[in-house]
């Protein structure tokens, strides 16, 4: 189903010739009377458009944005298949019909919310979801973020310094951004990211148990929506769990005389072997567990099963006694 998106009237200026040569995006003008226009533009600025009275019509007409009360795009289906493939993981494949889409509606990108700068911003996400961080660094040095309206389309760009951290390996630069933007207010696929990469910045510090910390905050922040960032934090939370010298001293001693239940490394092995079950239940989001953590499996804690209680005997009751009729 095709969506409709807003546009935002702005001041008004000639159209250059050069805008003409996108695709034509199908539209609804909106005036202040009520009435509306269906239209297909094929050239706009941020104070006027340029837009034809059916898609094959050969003359097109000029209109002056501060003159309409709003402007809805409607999705085109080519944006619609990229989101799915987008929506579905298939990142590369989504990539290439976003970079196509991007050229085509070159035309009317400076409109707010407009196709090619939406492909755009999603192309960027599908080079950070992918991994391509280069790639990313790269597609930046000439995305403009000017149609872009939406909060969380803006807070994500800004979040890109974040991911070039980890590009870079700048580790300290990395947790101080991500120690700042977690005290802000964020979606939780947003809030994920963050607790991801501060986990990789403590990580890559040696600071085990405030990474294992942030590592959850990535698993948890999304419900387990963010599919790859989840199962790579919790991948990373199992490994440093078996690095930690207290739970290895727990797993010696195990079963032993000398197991210590209450003691810091027993507690963070039961949580270990929690999370590993976990992750085979959800967090892996069907992937299976890697053999080298398959062992934390056997300290799961099972509660005690409590013992039954003794059947009572159901009460006698006593037979009715006939009514008489008297």
């Amino acid at each position: 189903m095709k969506s409709l998106l807003p546009y935002l009237a702005l001041p008004v200026l000639a159209i250059s010739a050069a805008h003409a040569q996108g695709q034509q995006a199908e539209a609804y003008l909106i005036f202040e009377e009520g009435d509306f226009e269906q239209v297909w533009i094929t050239a706009a600025t941020t104070a006027a458009i340029r837009y034809k009275v059916a898609p094959q019509a050969v003359d097109t007409k000029d209109g002056k944005i501060d003159e309409i009360q709003s402007i809805y795009i409607l999705e085109p289906p080519a944006l619609t298949e990229a989101i799915e493939l987008y929506q579905a993981r298939k990142y590369t494949e989504a990539k290439d019909k976003l970079a196509a889409i991007k050229t085509a509606y070159e035309g009317i990108e400076e409109l707010p919310d407009n196709p090619s700068t939406n492909a755009a911003y999603l192309e960027l996400e599908c080079l950070r979801k992918s991994g391509d961080l280069d790639g990313l660094t790269k597609a930046l040095e000439t995305f403009d973020k000017a149609g872009l309206t939406r909060e969380f389309q803006l807070r994500q760009v800004e979040l890109y310094a974040m991911w070039d951290a980890v590009r870079t390996k700048d580790w300290a630069r990395l947790e101080n951004i991500c120690t700042e933007r977690l005290k802000e207010r964020m979606p939780g696929f947003q809030r994920a990211q963050i607790g991801y990469c501060l986990g990789l910045a403590l990580d890559s510090q040696d600071k085990l148990v405030p990474a294992i910390n942030a590592y959850n905050i990535a698993m948890t922040a999304d419900t387990g929506a963010s599919e790859d960032i989840t199962r790579t934090a919790t991948i990373n939370s199992l490994r440093l769990y078996k690095k930690d010298t207290d739970v290895q001293t727990a797993i010696k001693l195990w079963g032993t005389p000398d197991e210590i239940p209450g003691s810091t490394g027993h507690q963070r092995l039961l949580e270990a072997a929690a999370l590993t079950e976990l992750y085979q239940l959800s967090l892996g989001g069907g992937t299976p567990l890697p053999d080298e953590f398959k062992d934390l499996l056997k300290y799961v804690k099972k509660s005690e099963a409590a013992e039954p209680a003794e059947k009572e005997e159901p009460e006698k009751k006593e037979p009715e006694k006939e009514k008489k009729d008297k």
